[in-house]
């Protein structure tokens, strides 16, 4: 029993120390995450890309469709200001029992996230396209899931496009 304990800690110490020495992802995998393939052409699929960011509440910034570049952006929050006339009464009441006095305003500023899309017809007949998409924001890192979620909404766009056709 004590054997086993030991070799179970050893093996956690191990496997918990290789994946601290993890290398971050290499730039091949990002892309991979990044890009899709389709079954239409550049047109079709710079058509549903808008539509799928103003769906996702995306303002369209730049559009070049013959670079096959889409800019968008979102603002996430709101901005607001409150002075010390404003003031929250429960901080008020702990600023006076700690007797720490704040005479800042409290500005909370809206996060801006950005996306770029571009696309690139890899052959014509059938039509494939590939499409890639470029997020950022901040500091916030964006997951794999965040990805596929775009693309089933790409994916939802383009149906609904074929649909009205």
């Amino acid at each position: 029993m004590k054997r086993y304990l030991i070799l179970t800690l050893s093996l956690g110490l191990f496997i918990s120390g290789c994946a601290s020495m993890m290398p971050d992802r290499t730039t091949a995998i990002k892309r991979a995450t990044e890009t899709k393939e389709f079954n239409f052409t550049s047109k079709e699929l710079i058509a549903a890309s808008i539509g799928t960011f103003q769906d996702l509440g995306y303002t369209i910034d730049v559009l070049n469709a013959e670079f096959g570049l889409i800019t968008a952006s979102k603002t996430q929050g709101t901005t607001s200001t409150r002075t010390n006339l404003e003031e929250d009464p429960f901080e008020a009441f702990m600023r006076a029992l700690t007797g720490i006095e704040d005479n800042s305003d409290v500005i909370i500023a809206p996060l801006t996230l950005s996306a770029t899309i571009t696309v690139k017809e890899i052959s014509v007949d059938p039509a494939l396209t590939s499409l890639r998409i470029n997020f950022e924001g901040g500091e916030r890192k964006f997951s794999d899931l965040f990805f596929k979620s775009f693309f089933a909404a790409l994916d939802k766009s383009l149906f609904l496009d074929q649909a009205v056709e």
